[in-house]
Order: C-alpha cells, then structure tokens, then sequence
C-alpha cells in the first residue's frame, strides 16, 4: 500500500504537418538564383543586413531586414 500514488500522465503524439514559418530574420534564406542552402556568414546589426552565401553555387548575397519585412524573403540583394 502507498500514501501517494502517482497518476501517469498520457501524452497524446502530436506531428504537426503545417507549412514551415516563413524566414525569419537572423535566419538563413535560400539563395536567390539557385534556391539552394543559405548560409549565414554575419548580420550588420547597424544597417539591419545579413550577408550569406549559397553552399552549393558559391553566389555571395545580402538581404536587407526591410526587404525581408516588405515582401517576405522575395527582395534580395546580390552583389
């Protein structure tokens, strides 16, 4: 006999199978001209632009946090 019996707790399994969020900012963007893996080489906090480059063409880009506000991840700055 015990003084407290514990009561187990069932989880129900959840998958959630929603679209992905769109990018968010400080988050790496697929590259605009392949649209292959992003990678996230800094961010300019002051002129609020993060710098990357695609993992599998080499294209260094840049997106502006007010692009990325205006038109989702659409408006994209390469150089």
């Amino acid at each position: 006999m015990t003084l407290f019996k514990r009561k187990r707790v069932q989880v129900d399994q959840v998958i959630d199978l929603r679209a992905p969020a769109s990018a968010r900012w400080g988050s790496p963007v697929p590259c605009p001209s392949c649209g292959g893996r992003g990678y996230l080489d800094h961010i300019d906090p002051f002129r609020e632009i993060m710098f990357l480059h695609c993992t599998q063409c080499e294209l260094k880009y840049e997106v502006a946090r007010s692009a990325m506000a205006a038109e989702g991840t659409s408006d994209t700055v390469t150089s």
